[in-house]
């Protein structure tokens, strides 16, 4: 069994103090550029690694950001967490990324305790839902909660789009193209807090424009924004005869599911159905037809919170709201110049 080279080892070779080689490797202190070469030549011929754990713990000071993902149907938080990555390597920061279920406070707590013992200055939460408990023992403990890809309505700050301007500007949109019966497919609109912000703008939307709402056009699915969801919501259309012309998909996975439940059923995209998705990942200009979405900058809301912690004068306590601009991209899936 080879045993780990230790700071000791190479002080012993260079004939220094175990103390002056910790504040060569660490950067700290006086030496001349000829001994610390020479420490460090010394240091890759050994095979020395620093150990980062014992060096946090050994620090006042913490550079590591906590991020906690969930395993989401769709492929937007791999955009966010590439903004997170960006940004940190820029700022010299380090990032530890964990896994949780999305809305299950037991398995977001014990996450939590893991980032807590890891000594984290900060945690985002990537459209993960910690309640307002979990949230007030990360501030006890001095670390900054933040959730990013979502709104909250708890005391934590936040980097999103606008959900309700999502649904409401997408049906709209739709509205304007000169479609009336609208359905609403892919998110759970009772307890998810973005599919529920999504449908009250949808509804607001239909409401503006004297359209009376068929409860027959929404179509939750498994509720995850799936692909399945899409496949299934042509199913249940076609199944029931309910009659909808246009389908806000609360993603690009559950878009790309309508289009090809569409097709195995022999109707055609949009000639018999127009279908906008939300998100704009690479999903919408890869299909055939390509997708009109809503398109999201989900690297910049990585980018952004991660400058919200490392904000100067920020506070434990500060709750802040950012949101980050999205547009509507029409390509192939809605009737062009259709008014």
């Amino acid at each position: 069994m080879l045993l780990r080279a230790k700071i000791a080892d190479i002080a012993r070779i260079a004939g220094l103090s175990s103390a002056s080689v910790s504040r060569i490797l660490n950067g700290h202190g006086r030496y001349s550029e000829e001994t610390a070469k020479r420490v460090k030549k010394i240091a890759d011929e050994i095979g020395y690694y620093k150990n980062r754990s014992a060096a946090d713990l050994a620090s006042p000071t913490n550079n590591t950001i906590g991020v906690i993902n969930y395993p989401a149907e769709t492929g937007a938080n791999d955009q966010v967490i590439r903004g997170i990555m960006e940004e940190a390597n820029h700022n010299g920061l380090d990032v530890i990324i964990m896994m949780s279920e999305r809305d299950d406070q037991e398995s977001i707590g014990r996450t939590v305790q893991n980032m807590i013992e890891r000594r984290v200055f900060g945690v985002l939460f990537l459209s993960v839902r910690p309640d307002q408990e979990i949230i007030d023992k990360l501030k006890q403990a001095n670390i900054y909660p933040q959730e990013v890809a979502s709104a909250s309505d708890h005391q934590i700050s936040y980097v999103s789009s606008n959900d309700f301007q999502i649904g409401y500007q997408a049906t709209k949109f739709l509205i304007n193209q000169g479609y009336h019966e609208i359905g609403f497919v892919g998110a759970d609109i009772s307890k998810d807090f973005i599919g529920v912000n999504r449908y009250q703008g949808y509804q607001k939307a239909l409401a503006e424009s004297r359209i009376k709402p068929d409860d027959r056009w929404i179509f939750e699915g498994d509720g995850k924004y799936s692909y399945e969801s899409g496949i299934q919501a042509v199913q249940y259309f076609e199944q029931e005869s309910i009659p909808v012309s246009a389908v806000l998909a609360t993603s690009d996975d559950a878009a790309l599911g309508l289009i090809n439940g569409m097709a195995d059923v022999g109707k055609h995209i949009p000639e018999d159905l127009a279908v906008i998705g939300i998100d704009g990942t690479q999903v919408c200009v890869r299909n055939r037809p390509q997708i009109t979405s809503v398109t999201q900058n989900f690297r910049l809301m990585g980018q952004m919170a991660v400058d919200e912690l490392i904000r100067p004068n920020r506070k434990i306590t500060d709750v802040r709201q950012i949101e980050i601009p999205f547009s509507i991209e029409q390509r192939e899936t809605t009737k062009q110049g259709l008014r």
